[in-house]
């Protein structure tokens, strides 16, 4: 079971941290510093989302992730994970915005399109104005599998 532990709350009155320091201080402990998760319990980040933003739902995806949590067992890389990701409700949308494009800027640069635009604040912004549960956010996953299949961009 994945369960992501946020070791840091920040508070609105403190300029977003940048995208490395919301990883160290939020993400770290699960996914591991190169970002490849732990086998069977968290599931890796590097290597596997850069693909996402090919397509808008997948841009959503990766905001509503942290945003409002993730339940249910998903596939990556051939392995099936069953578990839990809590809502990182303490992140705002510039922590957001940069943890993510650190993320796929950092661990995914091969997966990236070669138009690929770093998600902005007000992206995040937007992406988050109407909250998901994290069943809905697990259903969210499965349609942008299908999409990105669709498309060419999951095998």
């Amino acid at each position: 079971m994945f369960t992501a532990i946020a070791m840091f709350a920040c508070s609105a009155n403190v300029r977003a941290a940048g995208g490395s320091e919301v990883f160290a201080s939020n993400c770290i402990v699960c996914h591991q510093p190169d970002a490849k998760g732990v086998q069977g319990i968290y599931p890796p980040l590097a290597e596997t989302v850069g693909n996402y933003v090919k397509l808008k739902q997948g841009r959503a995806y990766l905001a509503h992730v942290p945003s409002f949590g993730l339940t249910g067992v998903i596939v990556t890389n051939g392995e099936s994970i069953d578990g839990n990701m809590p809502p990182l409700s303490q992140l705002s949308d510039d922590d957001i915005a940069a943890v993510i494009n650190y993320i796929l800027t950092k661990f995914n640069q091969r997966l990236l399109p070669a138009d690929f635009k770093p998600l902005t604040t007000d992206e995040v912004h937007g992406y988050r104005a109407k909250p998901m549960t994290e069943t809905e956010v697990h259903n969210e996953r499965a349609a942008l599998f299908e999409a990105l299949k669709k498309a060419g961009d999951l095998k």
